[in-house]
Order: C-alpha cells, then sequence, then structure tokens
C-alpha cells in the first residue's frame, strides 16, 4: 500500500510542469492527510490542468492535445479532489479542462479570477461542451480564503501577462504552508492588474516553509523586465522612427502587451487599429468584457477602430496597427517611407519579418531590445527578492527543465537559495514536512494524448519520452549552454563578492 494511503502528512505531485525537458502542461496535486478516530481522512486538491504544447512528439497521429494524466485522482475516492485551483488563463495551465469534460469526466468545482472563467467558457463555446457538464466554477480575487476539507487555501495576486493571475498560500493541517507561485515575477508597474502581493508574503514570512515556484525565467539574470520599462521603450522608438505608421505585433494570450503598446500610441497621440487573425479578436473582446475601454481611454485625443479596410480609412495616414498579424495585409497603404514596425515577441513573428523586409519597411524586434517582449516569468533577481522575502524557504522548482534545475544547484548555494533534493519530476510523489522534503515513490510519468471521434475526446496513454520536449530545446537553452550560464553567473557573483 502506498505510504500516503497509510499515514498523515502533506503530500505533494506534479503531474506536469516538472518534465525532463519540456515545461507546459502543467497540473500539481496537494494531499493531506490527517488522523481520525475513524482512521485517515484525504483532503486533495489539483492546482491547474493545462496541456501539453508539444504534443506532436508523443507519436500519435492526428492528436490535438496531450494533457496530464489526473484519471487516479478523478477514480479514487479516497484521493478525490475537492477543487481544482486554476492560477490563471494560459493554455498550458487551464486547457486540459475542456479535453476531460470531452472525454466524459466530471470534474470538481473549479477555482479562479473572471478572467480566467472569461477564457474558460469561451472555450467551452469553442468545444461545445454542454452547460450541464461544465463543473461549478468560483470567482476568486486577492485575499480570499478557501478552505477544503483540512487544507487552508489563501489567494495572493501576481504579476504575470494576463489578467486575474494568482499565487497560492496552501496551510495543511499539520502547519506545513507552501506558497505555490503561479507564473509570476515582482513587477510592480502592471497596468489594470493587480502585481504581486509582496506585502502579504512578507507578513506571512515565518510561516511559510516551501516555496513551489515558477522558475521558468531562472537562468536570466537581475529583474524580470517592466511592464512600464517595455512602455517607455515603445513611446522611444516610435518617437524616434519619425514614421506616421507603426506596426506593433503582439502575443495572442498576453494581455498585457495590447495595453503597453495602446498607452505608447495613446502617449504619442497616433490612432490605433486592432489587426489580427481570429485568435486576437476573441482575445481582444474578452479585454473589453472584462472592463478596459480603450475607446473611452482614448477620449477625444485619437480615435480606435477594429481592423477592417473600411476602418482604415477613418484613421488618415497616422496611426499603430496592434494586433497577432504574420500578414500586415495591402489595405495600409505601407511603404519604406512612411512605415515602421516594432516585434514584441521571438519566433512567433518570423513571417513578418519577411515581409518588412520585402516591402523594405524598417523595424526592430526583441533581439535588438529584449524590453520589447516584456515576461511575465521571474528572473534570479526576482526569486532573490523572493528568497529575502520568505526568509529563505525550501524551493521546489516547476515550469522549467529538470536539467535547468541539476545546473543551477551550484549557484543556488552560493547565493543562499535553497533548493529540494532530489530535483522533482513529473509522477513523483513527495511527503513534506517542515522543511524535509521526501521522495515517497517514483512512477513513470505517462501524459493522455487527445484526438478526437463524432466530437467526443479519445485519451491515448503515452509515457513521457526524454525527447518530447526536443523542439523546445532548439527554440530555447540547450543542456551544455545552461550549465555555462549559471557558472558564468556563479563567477559573477563570486567576483562581486571579494
Amino acid at each position: 500500500m502506498d505510504r500516503y494511503f497509510s499515514e498523515p502528512g502533506l503530500f505533494w505531485r506534479p503531474l506536469g510542469g516538472n518534465n525532463i525537458d519540456q515545461i507546459s502542461g502543467h497540473c500539481y496535486q496537494y494531499t493531506d492527510i490527517k488522523e481520525l478516530k475513524s482512521g485517515l481522512k484525504a483532503s486533495t486538491i489539483v492546482v491547474d490542468l493545462g496541456k501539453f504544447d508539444n504534443h506532436q512528439a508523443l507519436g500519435i497521429r492526428n492528436s490535438v492535445a496531450a494533457v496530464p494524466d489526473i484519471r487516479e485522482l478523478l477514480q479514487t475516492p479516497f484521493l478525490n479532489p475537492e477543487a481544482i485551483f486554476l492560477t490563471h488563463s494560459h493554455p498550458d495551465h487551464l486547457n486540459g479542462i475542456v479535453h476531460y469534460l470531452k472525454a466524459g469526466y466530471s470534474l470538481p468545482p473549479l477555482f479562479g479570477g473572471k478572467y480566467t472563467l472569461m477564457i474558460l467558457e469561451e472555450l467551452y463555446d469553442e468545444f461545445a461542451v454542454p452547460r450541464r457538464s461544465r463543473p461549478k466554477f468560483n470567482i476568486i480575487q486577492d485575499g480570499d480564503i478557501i478552505r477544503c476539507g483540512s487544507l487552508k487555501i489563501e489567494i495572493v495576486s501576481s504579476s504575470h501577462t494576463c489578467f486575474d493571475s494568482f499565487g497560492l498560500i496552501i496551510k495543511a493541517f499539520d502547519g506545513t504552508t507552501v506558497y505555490h507561485t503561479g507564473d509570476m515575477k515582482t513587477d510592480n508597474s502592471t497596468y489594470f492588474r493587480k502585481p504581486t502581493n509582496l506585502k502579504r508574503l512578507h507578513q506571512l514570512a515565518e510561516k511559510i516553509n516551501f516555496s513551489v515556484a515558477d522558475f521558468c525565467g531562472i537562468t536570466s539574470d537581475g529583474i524580470a523586465v517592466r511592464e512600464v520599462d517595455t512602455f517607455k521603450k515603445l513611446v522611444e522608438l516610435i518617437k524616434k522612427s519619425r514614421k506616421r505608421k507603426i506596426f506593433i505585433p503582439v502575443y495572442p494570450t498576453h494581455a498585457e502587451m495590447y495595453l503597453v503598446a495602446f498607452l505608447a500610441a495613446l502617449k504619442l497621440k497616433k490612432n490605433v487599429i486592432f489587426y489580427g487573425n481570429h485568435d486576437f479578436y476573441i482575445y481582444l473582446e474578452q479585454i473589453k468584457k472584462y472592463g478596459i475601454d480603450f475607446k473611452k481611454m482614448a477620449g477625444n485625443r485619437i480615435k480606435v477602430v477594429v481592423g477592417t479596410p473600411v476602418d482604415v480609412e477613418a484613421l488618415g495616414d497616422d496611426f499603430a496597427v496592434i494586433g497577432t498579424f504574420n500578414n500586415i495585409g495591402n489595405f495600409f497603404d505601407d511603404s519604406s517611407a512612411d512605415s515602421f514596425g516594432i516585434i514584441t515577441s521571438g519566433t512567433f513573428f518570423n513571417p513578418l519579418r519577411g515581409q518588412f523586409n520585402a516591402r523594405n519597411i524598417r523595424f526592430v524586434d526583441v533581439r535588438d531590445y529584449p524590453v520589447l517582449q516584456g515576461y511575465g516569468h521571474g528572473f534570479l533577481g526576482d526569486y532573490e527578492i523572493i528568497n529575502n522575502i520568505l526568509q529563505a524557504p525550501l524551493f521546489i522548482p516547476t515550469h522549467c527543465p529538470i536539467y535547468v534545475i541539476d545546473s543551477f544547484r551550484e549557484l543556488a548555494q552560493y547565493i543562499g537559495i535553497r533548493i529540494a533534493e532530489p530535483t522533482a519530476r513529473n509522477n513523483h510523489l513527495y511527503k513534506l514536512e517542515k522543511d524535509s522534503f521526501e521522495l515517497i515513490k517514483e512512477s513513470p510519468a505517462t501524459w493522455l494524448v487527445v484526438n478526437y471521434v463524432n466530437d467526443q475526446a479519445i485519451f491515448t496513454e503515452v509515457w513521457q519520452k526524454p525527447t518530447s520536449g526536443a523542439g523546445f530545446l532548439k527554440r530555447t537553452f540547450s543542456a551544455r549552454r545552461c550549465r555555462n550560464q549559471f557558472k558564468m553567473l556563479l563567477h559573477k557573483r563570486k567576483q562581486q563578492g571579494k
């Protein structure tokens, strides 16, 4: 019998997000077991239920997604989750829900922000999920406290690239307390969104033993890009270009860039046209439904329209085009004489670079000015801040390949950041007790690859492969480059310490 069936304590298991070499499909189990006169009673929650981005690499033809495997939890009465907490609305943390529902599973009540609910309802409609199949959704906000059996969960706001992004303070029956960061950085310059609640973290610091932390950006030194700095750089570049027509493509799911680009155009009194693909207009509509009124903010200073050829004519020849376009179309009457491009994301907009070059339109992108991209994840400096605030908790890294953490350990020890050993892996079970992080059980990690037959999701169980994130590695950090990066940072810190 597994130990988490037979002894009290807080147990944690990553079911997605601690892959061998990939960082998506987030899902985490927390099970608190307390001893009663009648026997042991378990209280389980799940944090996030996302989709695995690189599902094609798992080898199932015509797949549309892959999701973490939570079937054991759903089918074992002792472990059945009392709730699923959704830290934010991005697909790698949210989209698994619709596929489970389309496969015929019933899910426990959901807890998430208002914007997360809006995006989820859009997914429900897209996948034709009947209303009777949709689990109850409870809207949460910063400061809320929810009890799930013996678990007490406090909601804390976090800075990320979308509205209503949260971290969780999870307290077990024996007092063991975890700060589950969700995707976050320490930036307090967020526009129309609450920043990470560092004040509350200060207040709770002495009680927090662990931080299950988003280490996605840990390989970068310093503090993550602040939104106000991205805004200032956009204003500077638009001014410097001296062009009437400015093209600003933004990443589709990152609401903060829609806002930052708009505010930059507004400051320089450039008319704005929102123009992009189908997904872009869906996200734009959600932002407006959330309460962001671009036309009201514009007042009488600029015109704001949504992209059609007729609308462009109403703007005159002085405007900014904001959207997710990889094809700028032929109705902007753009030329090298009056146009300038500012590309705010990496590989996503590669085709657009070719179009700018073909038209001889000058442009800059994130390779020229990394600050343009903004960033929703903390860098090393952000986690040094969290480490100081929480008085050196034991960090359990997530949202990064395992080799990153193994390479980070020497630097972490030098700068006083404690990292749990062993490095957490998907589907391994751990017991958390004050400062003790114990591996209880090793199990092979699996993904459920999703195909659709007659509008029903069919799951195929696939073992997680060591090379499942090969495409990810080619785009970002190889293990060798990662080791060299941390060696360089360690040398830098030692030199600074002399």
